[in-house]
C-alpha cells in the first residue's frame, strides 16, 4: 500500500493573504502579481477560523475553530508568506505609490503560521491602534 502525501502546491511562491480588500485595492495588488510571481489569496469570513499554515495550504485542514467574522469586523489585511525581504520592501513601496489602502499588514513567521487568521487579525488591529496612537502623541 502505497502512501499518498498532499504536497503543497504553493510551497516556495510568494502568497498574499488579503482580508477585505476594496476591489480597487485588489485589482491593484493583482496587476502587480505577476512581477513578484504573488498569488493572491482572498479570506473569506467563513475561513476566519482556519491557520494562517492552513489557509498557506501547508497543512490539511482537518478541524477549524468555529469562527466566521463579518467582513466589516477588521479593517483591510494583508498577510505575506514565502517573500524575499528585498521584494517585501519593494511591494510595500509599490502599494505606497498606488495609493494602496491596506493598514493591516504582516509577514508569516513561525510563531504566527499556527494563529488562527482572526486572532491574527486582532492582534494586528491592536498593533496598529498601539503605533498611530504613539504616532499622534509625538506629532502632537
Amino acid at each position: 500500500m502505497k502512501a499518498h502525501i498532499a504536497r503543497n502546491q504553493n510551497a516556495g511562491v510568494p502568497l498574499a493573504l488579503s482580508w477585505n480588500l476594496s476591489a480597487a485595492d485588489r485589482g491593484i495588488l493583482e496587476g502587480m502579481a505577476p512581477a513578484f510571481g504573488m498569488k493572491l489569496l482572498l479570506v473569506s469570513p467563513a475561513d476566519a477560523g482556519k491557520t494562517v499554515a492552513q489557509l498557506l495550504g501547508e497543512v490539511e485542514t482537518k478541524s477549524t475553530r468555529t469562527l466566521v467574522l463579518e467582513s466589516s469586523a477588521y479593517p483591510p489585511a494583508l498577510v505575506l508568506a514565502n517573500f524575499k525581504d528585498k521584494d517585501v520592501d519593494t511591494l510595500l513601496d509599490l502599494m505606497k505609490q498606488a495609493q494602496v489602502n491596506i493598514p493591516l499588514k504582516a509577514v508569516v513567521t513561525p510563531t504566527n503560521k499556527s494563529w488562527v487568521f482572526g486572532d491574527l487579525l486582532a492582534h494586528l488591529q491592536e498593533e496598529h491602534a498601539t503605533f498611530t496612537a504613539a504616532k499622534e502623541t509625538t506629532q502632537a
